[in-house]
């Protein structure tokens, strides 16, 4: 068993048809130190009930806007009890070794959050060399340090540096992770690891086609960086 206890925190409204496969890949991992978290802002389906059967902790929560995951992740955060955080999108797969290969990166002194690599779940070749690129462009970013040369953010942080600054910021709309990861960032290191995969689904992609998905993070970036604020909903 791993020493650091690791709070595994996932947003959902109305998410029973991707949920399970979430919940099956976390009953996976061979680091056996943490807690999952669901913050549901009011689903009309089975999420909840399917969360619970999976032996889930569950926070129901008001959902004030389309997209308000920012304050759902704070309050996860809130009633969490781990000292490593980690926050899913209710239609990703974590690989087994996921919290073993976040477990071993914490263990380099000055690390406070984990990038890994993200694929697409049942992707094809397209969506592919599209999450293949924009791992190439985070792993770049990082390492450089220019975190603004693309959409750049963790997926788990130390707790303590996240609670220092304050978590999300809820009042944007979209970019909310990458607003956190430029704000912790003077706090410590971030590592991008590509020992372990989240699997993602590439619905989102497909909705808003491929063109429509790069123009859309385009316009967030744009208004994100030189207004402030995102006035888009991410929909």
């Amino acid at each position: 068993m791993g020493r650091r206890m690791f709070s595994v925190i996932i947003p959902t409204f109305n998410e029973e048809g991707n949920i399970e496969a979430c919940f099956r890949s976390l009953r996976r991992q061979r680091h056996r130190s943490f807690e999952v978290i669901v913050v549901d802002s009011g689903s009309h389906d089975r999420t909840r009930e399917i969360a619970r059967r999976y032996g889930c902790r569950v926070i129901e929560v008001e959902r004030r806007r389309p997209h308000d995951v920012g304050s759902a992740k704070n309050e996860g955060v809130r009633q969490s009890a781990g000292d490593a955080l980690l926050f899913l999108d209710a239609d990703t797969v974590a690989e087994p070794n996921c919290l073993s290969v976040l477990e071993e990166a914490y263990e380099i002194p000055g690390v406070i959050g984990v990038s890994c690599r993200v694929l697409p779940l049942g992707g094809n070749g397209m969506e592919m060399a599209m999450y293949q690129l924009n791992n190439i462009l985070a792993r770049l970013a990082n390492r450089i340090g220019i975190h603004e040369f693309s959409y750049f953010s963790c997926h788990s942080y130390l707790k303590e540096p996240f609670e220092r600054v304050g978590g999300f910021n809820e009042d944007l709309y979209a970019c909310e992770d990458l607003d956190l990861s430029l704000r912790l960032r003077h706090m410590g290191r971030y590592i991008y690891t590509s020992k372990t995969t989240l699997w993602t689904s590439p619905r989102r992609l497909r909705s808003w086609s491929y063109p429509g998905y790069i123009s859309r993070y385009l316009r967030y970036l744009v208004q994100y960086y030189f207004n402030g604020r995102v006035s888009d909903y991410y929909v």
